[in-house]
């Protein structure tokens, strides 16, 4: 690239030349000579270039992610973010030599103009784990820009721009020729302003450690996001927040009081084996109950269900103590091969989701003093241990209710009482008969969230049994199966057949281990006694998708319906969980189709329709075949939406159920908000609805 020269020789009074002459000297004492200026960018020449690359760009993100290191954890989004699980509480990005498919071994990224080349091996390090003062954290990294003035005070700059990773150069002590090399090499961050002075973009990476028990925002830092919502913006810095990962803590893991903890207890013991008394969390983390030193890499001892056990400092791919969120979106365009290729990913079962983890709780017994709850009332000891948005499902002799939502709290008709309270034109009235005891469920959606594979814990046994053991009082992270059949049937897909359960026969007095297989097709395993309580602790995914309302396409019209109701990752198990909640089952005969559209109609708005004046969208005739272990199936049409300025992947989905002869498919997607219902061709009431990729692809180049 040619260099403006800025020519330091006599100039007439009030020209361009004597003014920069007077401003250099006047700033840098002849710091700088002919021969070095003339290899530095001008102000204007710098401000040009980035003006160019805001229009080559279509946002602040990643022009190339990297590679990374072949056998390492790898987030399986996009390549060049992976793990170092021996060097505590590390993250890095890029590898000289690496694998993964990137254009370049080491990242660059377009921070508001500026493009900055990660020549090396990207470091970045995430605070220290928590500790009893705040257990459940989760913590969010990224890097941030700025631009500082080079000057006497402050001579460093930085070999590409890169703060505490490039080589720092005193250009105040460097010689003329090293100075004229830095300003040729570094011309995409430094420049000389039309005051005189020196000013080079620095890049560096940013932790913070969360300051709540929920998602952290760079709003609890100070920072405000800009209008076009791709840089958030705190005194001149621009930062470019793209991760969480959910920590891990030093004290001892216990299902119930310690979820989130990584350390053994004295004895080198697990919670379920220990001879010290373990009633509260505050226990989990008293050093006299603790094996000292654990629950760290260096300890080599982890108190975690995990195979191969998890530590408190290391950071990992997914899951407990992992990365939650891929933010590091595309600073090139959204093409349609990059929607091609994730929904492939996405059809497959391997572009990684987030979700919001849920808490379970077997609450106080509830002594029923009406014959009929004909106001959707439930009479409870203490209704301060109910938030509003929490599910009910209680067990009784007379059967049981599953997901009511609960909308209203307080003190009840009689002195003393307190109630709980759903809607009953959403959920009916449920007959109980007069003082009978029944369990009510407690089911909420945690203010965090796991990522990718994450480790799924489950509680099975009578709702009775549960209650009466001490070390599951307090409620667990997962969920429950009340009262299991022959067959235990996970609640998630496990995507590895093999993991642990813990079981107790005498309401937790002692407590034995074994391994548990979950069967592929039926994923569930042999039930137990009625007075068995287990615990089992499996690897599931997290969903991939959330529920959204129906929007505009971007460009590509659909052209095909594809459904399963395949058992495999691979065949689109993963996505049929994430769409309907249910998890697939059948492993003979046909279980994947992909059939064209007929139809696609669009309204006004750009959106998919299935308005009767309509064709709407439909589909050639489903060939699936009648599904094995008496299997549930899914069919989805899914498009590409621009949502502002996003690239997001759409899913307008039915639900599939066969009654023996057919799945009664009427050839159709139905088009809605979020989820609704209706009934199939023979009656049967099945689940549609619209959701979205919870991670977007990227940005569209074209901004508005």
């Amino acid at each position: 690239m040619a260099f403006e020269t800025i020519n330091l020789g006599t100039q007439p009074a009030g020209t361009g030349g004597d003014t920069a002459r007077s401003a250099f000297e006047k700033t840098n004492r002849n710091f700088l000579a002919a021969e070095v200026l003339s290899a530095a960018m001008s102000q204007a020449q710098f401000e040009a270039i980035r003006a160019q690359n805001k229009e080559r760009y279509a946002a602040s993100a990643w022009v190339s992610f990297g590679n990374h290191e072949s056998g390492k954890q790898v987030n399986e989004c996009k390549p060049g973010l992976y793990t170092a699980l021996t060097t505590p509480n590390t993250l890095l990005i890029g590898k000289a030599g690496g694998v993964g498919g990137s254009k370049t071994d080491n990242a660059s990224v377009h921070i508001d103009g500026i493009v900055f080349n990660l020549t090396n091996q990207f470091v970045l390090t995430l605070p220290s784990h928590p500790t009893s003062i705040l257990p459940e954290r989760m913590d969010m990294y990224g890097i941030e820009a700025e631009k500082v003035e080079i000057s006497a005070a402050s001579p460093n700059a930085y070999q590409g721009g890169l703060r505490g990773v490039g080589a720092a150069v005193n250009l105040f002590t460097a010689t003329d020729q090293q100075k004229k090399d830095f300003f040729s090499a570094n011309a995409n961050t430094t420049y000389i302003g039309t005051d005189g002075k020196i000013y080079q973009w620095q890049l560096y990476k940013v932790s913070f450690a969360g300051t709540t028990d929920g998602v952290p925002s760079p709003t609890e830092q100070g920072y405000t996001l800009n209008s076009f919502g791709d840089l958030w913006l705190k005194e001149g810095k621009n930062l470019l927040y793209f991760g969480n990962v959910l920590r891990l803590n030093d004290g001892g893991y216990h299902p119930s009081f310690n979820p989130l903890g990584a350390a053994k207890f004295v004895g080198d013991t697990f919670w379920h084996n220990t001879a010290a008394s373990i009633t509260s969390k505050a226990d989990c983390f008293d050093p006299a109950k603790l094996l000292a030193g654990s629950g760290s890499i260096a300890s080599g001892k982890s108190g975690r269900p995990e195979i191969g056990g998890r530590y408190y400092d290391a950071i990992y791919a997914d899951g407990f103590g992992g990365v939650c969120r891929d933010m590091r979106y595309s600073a090139n365009g959204v093409e349609s091969f990059d929607y091609e290729g994730a929904a492939h990913k996405v059809d497959n079962g391997t572009y990684r989701g987030f979700e919001y983890l849920s808490f379970t709780k077997v609450n106080d017994p509830a002594t029923q003093l009406n014959t009929l709850i004909n106001d959707g009332a439930l009479y409870v000891t203490d209704s301060n241990q109910w938030n509003i948005g929490d599910y009910l499902t209680f067990t009784s002799s007379n059967g049981s209710k599953k997901d009511v939502k609960i909308w209203a709290k307080g003190s009840g008709v009689g002195a003393g009482e307190n109630w709980i309270r759903w809607d009953t034109a959403l959920y009916g009235s449920i007959t109980i008969n007069k003082d009978e005891v029944i369990y009510p469920i407690q089911r909420r959606e945690l203010p965090y969230y796991a990522g990718g594979s994450f480790l799924a814990t489950e509680i099975a046994g009578s709702a009775n049994n549960i209650y009466s053991t001490p070390q599951l009082k307090n409620g667990w992270i997962g969920g429950l199966v009340v009262n299991a059949a022959s067959v235990w049937e996970m609640s998630r897909k496990a995507i590895k057949a093999s993991a642990i359960q813990v079981f107790s026969l005498n309401n937790g007095s002692t407590w034995s281990v074994a391994n548990l297989n979950i069967e592929g097709p039926t994923n569930g395993t042999p039930s137990g006694s009625a007075e068995l309580v287990w615990i089992s602790q499996y690897q599931a995914f997290a969903k991939q998708t959330e529920p959204a309302q129906n929007a505009a396409l971007a460009s590509l019209v659909p052209y095909n319906v594809f459904a399963s109701s395949d058992y495999r990752p691979e065949n689109g198990a993963l996505l049929g969980e994430s769409l309907i909640g249910k998890v697939l089952k059948n492993n003979s005969g046909v279980t994947v189709n992909n059939k064209s559209l007929l139809s696609c109609a669009i309204d006004g708005t750009g959106k998919l329709t299935s308005a009767s004046n309509f064709d709407g969208v439909t589909h050639s005739p489903l060939t699936l075949g009648a599904p094995a272990n008496n299997s549930p199936a899914f069919k989805v049409v899914s498009y590409l939406a621009n949502i502002n300025q996003q690239a997001v992947p759409h899913f307008a989905y039915t639900e599939l159920r066969h009654n023996g002869t057919s799945f009664g498919d009427d050839g159709k997607q139905t088009i809605v908000d979020n989820q609704s219902t209706k009934p199939n061709d023979h009656g049967v009431t099945v689940v549609v609805g619209t959701a979205r990729l919870r991670e977007p692809l990227g940005w569209f180049k074209n901004k508005v």
